[in-house]
């Protein structure tokens, strides 16, 4: 069976966490705000994958420290997918945003904010 291992980056500063919109176009989910994120690539470690994923999405280039505070996990068409999600303590005016293509605009939320839908306020509903 194959395993896709999918990393999540929750920054947090203070109250508030950074979203960004999926764009238009894209084939899963458009429109759909979410923490930024993605697949794990074979050799990586987790913080290496999120580290690029990070740079890759939003344009976050500094080392941090993460903590994981949940999982997700489901089989579906014999694969296994496993959704990691980290959360990574800032300083919101240290963050310079720029967003990769695949998403369109970021926001900085509460995590009662309507933007977030259930399943996304479910991953910060204890912090």
């Amino acid at each position: 069976m194959e395993t896709k291992i999918v990393l999540t980056g929750i920054l947090k500063s203070r109250n508030e966490f950074l979203i960004v919109q999926r764009s238009e176009d894209d084939e899963l989910y458009p429109g759909a705000w979410e923490f930024p994120g993605g697949h794990l690539e074979n050799g990586e470690t987790l913080k290496e994958g999120l580290k690029r994923e990070l740079k890759e999405e939003i344009g976050y280039n500094h080392n941090f420290d993460c903590k994981l505070i949940g999982y997700d996990d489901e089989v579906k068409n014999n694969i296994h997918h496993i959704e990691l999600n980290f959360i990574i303590n800032v300083k919101k005016k240290d963050i310079k945003v720029k967003l990769s293509n695949e998403h369109s605009n970021y926001r900085w939320v509460k995590k009662d904010s309507n933007l977030l839908d259930d399943y996304i306020k479910s991953k910060i509903e204890n912090i």
